[in-house]
């Protein structure tokens, strides 16, 4: 077999099994069209440089026809890959007018005003204003990596070189020919070996831009509550820490924790998926209540958890007393209207100390909210450091105050 034709082959069969390997890639996650989109690139640019074999077994097939329609195709995909990637909303009828003028200049240059210089250049610019716009793409992205910095340089890098290509292929060897090209002319191989660098780069980097966006997943998934959508246990306390250990005395921070009231009989009541579902709404509520810089988590079964950043007792109690009202007003699915279901919090204000004692302390004021008859707010206090303490009947004190009940400390909250 001619080594011409071998030669040929490398383009194709490179871009061919890009698009095997991304397609069986977006087959494990079908979610993510982006992949797939990129796939189709691969698919495009196999078909275009293809031309150059079957011009070799046929030669009446223009190869130009093949580099200079499929190559611009084969960019529209991968722009419109990376708006679906970046989360911008993918421009389809800039990319369409985009694609078809560089069409239409291609076909005109090559069938009416003949000029194998304009076509490639109307090509190239094409296929650059193409590529630029998934570059705005990831340059709008709020969260971008080191990474995606990369993918904007390699962009950048290909305009460039698609843009200086013709200038320097009319100053080596002037103007091409229209008839048959010369596959050793600069023309042809420059064309070539841009393909290939450029369409290996792009695979490289986004086969490791899906790899991290896998990672990324499935670092999210091991501190996220499948059931609530809320961080779990791991996640809550590896976000809580940091902000325990920078409370001090003038700048404290509060630990919140939430149970369920008899949500045992819950769900023996009215069924486990009515639980599951009071859990959710609760969830919900939680995180559009709580403030932005608050983390919020579900413990486990029906205890939950919030933690604020410098945040006084009293500020906590009162939201988290406002938060028991709203609560006990919300409307859930499969539970009768008669049944509010409640929720006990404890609180404990911390100025430094470990997690792990606001926690104790939280838990064991919210013990004695329990134990005091539910459905209200007990702040951490000299008889709730201890859960030995609490563990023997206490009298009503003021910061056991329930929920539904205006104290100071929730009025001066809300004005």
């Amino acid at each position: 077999m001619d080594s011409t034709f071998l030669l040929t082959m490398i383009n194709p069969v490179a871009a061919l099994t890009f698009f095997m390997t991304f397609y069986l890639v977006w087959r494990q996650q079908p979610h993510r069209r982006y992949i797939m989109t990129w796939a189709w690139g691969y698919a495009a640019a196999a078909i275009g440089f293809g031309f150059e074999c079957v011009n070799i077994l046929v030669p009446a097939v223009p190869i130009w026809l093949g580099f200079n329609i499929f190559l611009p195709v084969s960019g529209w995909f991968f722009a419109r890959g990376m708006c679906r990637r970046y989360g911008d909303a993918v421009p389809e009828r800039l990319l369409l007018a985009i694609l078809g003028l560089t069409v239409a200049g291609v076909f005109w240059l090559g069938f009416v005003s003949l000029s194998a210089l304009g076509r490639g250049s109307a090509a190239s610019i094409g296929l650059a204003v193409i590529l630029m716009v998934g570059l705005r793409a990831i340059r709008r992205s709020r969260k971008k990596e080191t990474l995606d910095f990369g993918i904007m340089f390699a962009i950048l890098a290909m305009v460039f070189l698609l843009l200086a290509r013709p200038v320097v292929s009319y100053m080596l060897e002037g103007n091409p020919p229209i008839g048959p090209l010369a596959l050793s002319s600069f023309w042809v191989v420059s064309l070539k070996v841009l393909g290939l660098f450029g369409w290996m780069l792009f695979a490289i980097l986004f086969l490791v831009r899906i790899a991290d966006d896998l990672l990324a997943d499935l670092k999210r998934q091991s501190v996220t509550d499948s059931l609530s959508g809320i961080l779990n246990r791991r996640g809550f306390f590896a976000a809580a820490q940091p902000m325990a250990d920078a409370a001090a005395t003038t700048l404290p921070a509060c630990m919140l924790i939430l149970d369920i009231d008899h949500f045992k009989r819950i769900n023996d009541s009215h069924g486990h998926q009515a639980g599951d579902e009071v859990i959710k709404q609760i969830a919900q509520v939680m995180q559009a209540a709580a403030p932005e810089n608050a983390v919020v988590g579900r413990l486990g079964g029906e205890e939950f958890a919030i933690f604020l950043q410098n945040t006084a007792g009293p500020a906590a109690r009162g939201f988290a007393e406002s938060l028991c009202a709203a609560l006990r007003l919300q409307h859930h699915a499969g539970i009768p209207d008669g049944s509010p279901v409640t929720v006990s919090i404890g609180v404990a204000e911390g100025h430094g100390e470990s997690l792990d004692e606001m926690f104790q302390r939280a838990d064991a004021a919210l013990y004695q909210a329990k134990h005091d008859g539910r459905d209200r707010v007990q702040l951490s206090g000299p008889a709730c450091r201890d859960p030995a303490a609490v563990a023997s009947p206490q009298p009503m004190m003021a910061d056991n105050a329930p929920c539904r009940s205006e104290t100071s400390a929730a009025r001066a909250m809300l004005g």
